[in-house]
């Protein structure tokens, strides 16, 4: 079996980008002939582990700007969808559908998988007519569709999908009423972690309570309201730190420092790959993911695969994908939000509130250090959501 696997933008970096190669590496292993074409920029080091390769490489005479990127915010230099020109929109298209034509006479594959119900989603179902087309929703299409619904006019062909997958339930019904597709086409396959990276290994400094953060530096992120948590956590705990991995940029890095009263426990790093995240999580002792918007945070996930506990948002299709038994044990508590409006911004107002209940939840998880949630059963049900396990699930749908 041949398949392809699309991705708009760069894959790695953010989490669409980690599921789209690490699901080529997951069917790898079953001796599926994988192909890839995806997104990327002169100078930018990408390991796509496939057999056959066509990158579309943005920021040149025929795309001349920066990668595409879902989220408005991304840990690299990026355009935003919604900021395009119709012209700009039609180049970008232009170009894969060179790649994609180009891969359909060279590589010919049996099946293609592409990411996001979006617009090069839209062209792949065109180009590939003839042959069955898997999309893979991560949240954030949906979300540009609802905030951006100009989108629309362009995903005509996204009804036409043989079959989309889903990473929560939670997409299902704008998938089924706004995008048209049939309900019957929908599946929900969650999401997964590499577990040759993330696995338990104690490399914490026993002296100190480090609390980490790893993700896109954004107001989306409820990351500014994280390091006001700092000076109220450092009045009880004063070996505590608060560990930040992703690229802030000179305005976010000086909101990140006042919001934390200049503290010294506060440290910034810039994100660099999953095998130096995993790293950071192991020598700390907490994770937290303040998401004002999450469709299903699988960097939560990952935090628990290397026995970290967890603190998160409210985030339902996480709250709905793991285990009872990994819920009730206490190894992740979620923090109600403020009310959130277009999608993924707080009320103001309620944001002081919100710093409170993620410092008590905190302080649940510090009081928990000593504590062996991590036992043998919850550990192996968290490997059920590995990339190993969640490719099975996919080609068993795909094979249908």
């Amino acid at each position: 079996m041949r398949i392809l696997h699309v991705l708009t933008q760069l894959p790695a970096k953010t989490g669409s980008g980690v599921y789209f190669t690490n699901l080529i590496e997951s069917f790898n292993k079953m001796n599926i002939e994988n192909g890839a074409i995806y997104g990327t920029e002169e100078g930018m080091d990408i390991n796509v582990d496939a057999d056959y390769i066509k990158e579309v490489i943005y920021n040149t005479k025929k795309i001349p700007f920066h990668i595409c990127g879902m989220s408005d915010t991304m840990p690299y230099s990026s355009t935003v969808y919604s900021q395009m020109k119709d012209y700009e929109i039609d180049m970008l298209l232009a170009e894969f559908k060179e790649k994609l034509e180009q891969a359909k006479k060279e590589f010919d594959p049996d099946i293609v998988i592409s990411h996001h119900l979006f617009i090069v989603t839209d062209l792949v179902r065109r180009v590939f007519n003839d042959r069955a087309v898997v999309a893979i929703s991560h949240g954030t299409d949906l979300r540009q569709v609802l905030k951006h619904n100009k989108f629309l006019e362009r995903l005509e062909n996204i009804k036409d999908l043989d079959k989309v997958l889903t990473v929560t339930p939670l997409e299902h019904k704008n998938i089924e009423n706004i995008l048209k597709v049939d309900k019957n086409k929908i599946y929900l396959v969650g999401g997964g972690y590499n577990e040759k990276i993330f696995y338990p290994e104690d490399l914490r400094n026993r002296d100190k309570i480090r609390v980490m953060y790893a993700g896109k530096i954004s107001r989306s992120k409820g990351v500014f309201e994280l390091a006001k948590t700092l000076p109220l956590l450092e009045e009880k705990h004063k070996n505590l730190e608060l560990h930040i991995v992703g690229n802030a940029d000179s305005n976010s890095a000086k909101i990140l420092r006042q919001n934390s009263n200049y503290s010294d426990k506060l440290k910034l790093y810039d994100a660099e790959n999953q095998p130096t995240m995993a790293i950071h999580l192991k020598a700390s002792d907490i994770f937290v993911l303040p998401s004002y918007f999450e469709a299903l945070g699988l960097t939560a996930i990952e935090a628990l695969a290397c026995n970290k506990l967890v603190v998160t948002s409210e985030i339902k299709g996480l709250r709905e994908f793991l285990d009872n038994e990994i819920l009730e044990s206490g190894v992740i508590e979620f923090t109600k939000l403020p009310t959130i409006y277009d999608v993924d911004k707080p009320v103001e107002e309620e944001t002081d509130d919100y710093v409170k209940r993620l410092v008590d939840n905190i302080e649940k998880q510090i009081e928990r250090l000593d504590e062996n949630l991590f036992t043998q059963n919850i550990q192996d049900k968290i490997k059920t959501y590995s990339w190993e396990n969640l490719g099975y699930r996919i080609i068993r749908i795909i094979k249908e």
